[in-house]
């Protein structure tokens, strides 16, 4: 797996440390650790996925978007430069179990007749990591174990402390090697800039420690409930090296920097870089301006170092952690100060900048938060 240089995280009590697989001859994607077996139904829009290129086979994990497009990570199908071939690429949907000829007959093997890869993806980068299949013959949805799942309305802003359910068929540990059997867990998002990217309006991260996707969940499914319906959120991307860290990064499907190539393809158009926007970079400088906050006194956000930025807005969170964890925050406006209260006095204060362009939308949170002393 790549991995990316550890960074100590504010609010989470681990670090960054790994990237998705890219050889084709070792495709190491992320699996769930500490999930949950499941029937086909409780997931039936999740399926397995190999893929054969070179002289090395990958497993991962795809999402179904309609009868006939499966969407997955760009990196289960990249080798480099090179993309896989179409008729090296299978699917199982319908059944939790592929480690069987007989949990095989359960569901349906189908073939892949396209490939399409975000034309932004890199694979020394992590944004922009999905691709989507159009298969060689249409799903039948009649059955209640192959169903599409909609997608979350672009532009839809999932809020850090979503509960958040991941689906795959990958490992339950870092060395384990038995990918095959459906799976899901139950995890928590947090804002994407402390997790390391620099595209917080383009990714989506989760974290709760000893949870994870890890190696073959890459591809697949991250869902929440919004507006009383489960919906797809992202498309598992990266795991930290050791998976029970609990720490995943998404590609954020409600973005229009991938949602656009998405839309595209599922029309059968293909699209260039130049075509689709690109979501605000940067959020992972963003403080207080004092290491002393006291009563009386006004607080600044700085807002970091942001690149098509677009408009930005403020709010100061409080977190107090003596007499057990409490958080509050204020409304996010332009305004990015703010007079410290009585009422703040032992709470630590912290900043969120949120950018927003055509691209996407994405916060950076100050990596460190300071206690409020007396006048």
């Amino acid at each position: 797996m790549r991995r990316l240089v550890a960074l100590p995280l504010a609010l989470l009590a681990c670090a960054v440390a790994a990237g998705p697989a890219a050889a084709a001859e070792n495709r190491a994607t992320p699996r769930i650790v500490n999930g949950t077996t499941i029937a086909s139904t409780e997931a039936p829009w999740t399926v397995a996925i190999q893929i054969e290129q070179g002289s090395g086979v990958g497993s991962c994990s795809g999402t179904i978007l309609d009868a006939t497009h499966v969407l997955t990570a760009a990196h289960c199908v990249v080798d480099g430069s090179s993309v896989a071939p179409a008729s090296g690429i299978l699917l199982a949907a319908g059944t939790p179990d592929i480690t069987t000829k007989a949990a095989q007959a359960q569901g349906r093997v189908v073939g892949v007749k396209t490939v399409r890869v975000h034309p932004g993806y890199r694979s020394s980068e992590i944004p922009d990591d999905v691709a989507v299949l159009t298969l060689e013959a249409p799903l039948d949805f009649s059955g209640p174990t192959i169903q599409p799942l909609p997608m979350v309305p672009t532009g839809t802003y999932v809020f850090s402390g979503t509960t958040t359910r991941v689906f795959g068929f990958g490992i339950t540990a870092t060395n384990r090697d038995d990918f095959g059997i459906l799976r899901r867990l139950s995890t928590e998002t947090v804002p994407a800039s402390l997790c390391g990217t620099d595209a917080p309006g383009a990714l989506l991260c989760t974290f709760r420690r000893g949870r994870a996707a890890c190696s073959g969940d890459s591809g697949g499914t991250a869902t929440a409930v919004v507006k009383g319906q489960r919906v797809l959120i992202g498309v598992t991307d990266i795991a930290a090296s050791e998976c029970s860290a609990g720490l995943n990064l998404y590609a954020n499907v409600a973005a229009p920097e991938i949602r656009g190539f998405i839309d595209a393809a599922v029309q059968e158009q293909n699209v260039s870089a130049d075509q689709l926007p690109v979501s605000p970079r940067g959020g992972t400088r963003v403080r207080i301006n004092t290491t002393r906050p006291r009563v009386g006194r006004t607080v600044t956000c700085m807002r970091g170092s942001w690149s098509g930025s677009g408009s930005l807005s403020y709010r100061f969170q409080f977190q107090f952690t003596k007499s057990g964890r409490s958080t509050r925050a204020t409304s996010l406006s332009r305004k990015k100060t703010y007079r410290l209260k009585s009422r703040d006095r032992g709470w630590k204060v912290g900043c969120v900048v949120r950018a927003t362009n055509v691209g996407g939308s994405g916060a950076g949170v100050s990596a460190t938060f300071r206690t409020v002393r007396s006048r």
